[in-house]
Parts: C-alpha cells; structure tokens; sequence
C-alpha cells in the first residue's frame, strides 16, 4: 500500500470513494451521496488548517483516503481526521494496512499520542477502533452530532 498526496485534481478518486459508503455518508452528512461541490470544500477547508491528506494505493488502484493533523489548534493533540477504505475493499486489511502505515509515520515524527472522533451512531466504527486500542477519553459534539474522541498511545 501506497500513501499518494492528493490534490483537488484528484477528487473525483476521491468522489468515488467518499460515496461509496452511503450508510456512513448517512450517518456523518445525512445524505447518503457527497456532492462534488461538498466534497471540494471538504479537502479546501482541512487543507487550509494544514491537514496532510492521502490517497490510499494498492498497485493501480486506489483503495481509500487517509487524513490527520499534526497539529490541532483546539487542543493540540495529533488528531486522524479520515481513513476511509472504499466499500467494496472493505474487510480486506486495507484499513489495518493504512493504520500501519500511519503508525509508522508518526513515529518517525515523534509522536506518542493520537486522537480520533467517531459519530456515535457509527457502530462499525467504535468496532474498529476499539478493536486498536483506541481508548474513549471524552464526548463531545460536533456538527451538532455527539461524537466519541478516542485516543491511542503509540
């Protein structure tokens, strides 16, 4: 697996992927397809506050995206904003592949603690996270949504 930078010449890859999860566009957006325009906005806003965001490769094909923040200006933490594997690559280790991938990089940039929120109706994803020993440190809300933070010591 391949981390790829991308850019908004990418984001119909990145369309694609985003929409190709309709219950979990459901549950963050309530709506089950992004608009392009949306999604456009979307990675102009986190690139704004400094957000490195990837595309996720296997050989030719892209698989997900991956997005964190160094650095969070609301409490300082590093915080991974996005690991999505698109829907039909899900349940393949693509997204333990990725977490490596990041674990790996954040390390090298010395970096003992991460932080992740996770919509509380999102189930599969408490799954997931709980299942890397994610911890819960807090809830809180976002978006108008109530959102679990989790964190994990590296």
């Amino acid at each position: 697996m391949i981390l790829e930078k991308s850019t908004l010449n990418q984001i119909e890859i990145e369309a694609a992927i985003l929409n190709s999860d309709p219950y979990y566009n459901r549950v963050a957006k309530g709506k089950e397809v992004l608009p392009m325009e949306e999604i456009r906005s979307e990675i102009q806003e986190s690139l704004e506050i400094g957000a490195e965001r990837y595309l996720l490769r296997v050989q030719q094909e892209y698989v997900g995206i991956l997005e964190f923040l160094m650095k969070n200006p609301g409490d300082g933490y590093t915080w991974l904003g996005l690991l999505e594997i698109k829907k039909e690559h899900q349940s393949k280790g693509y997204g333990y592949k990725a977490l490596n991938l990041f674990y790996s990089l954040m390390r090298e940039r010395q970096v003992k603690q991460f932080r992740i929120g996770v919509i509380s109706e999102n189930e599969p994803g408490h799954r997931f996270w709980r299942r890397q020993c994610m911890k819960p440190v807090k809830v809180t809300t976002a978006d108008g949504k109530e959102v679990v933070v989790y964190e994990k010591h590296l």
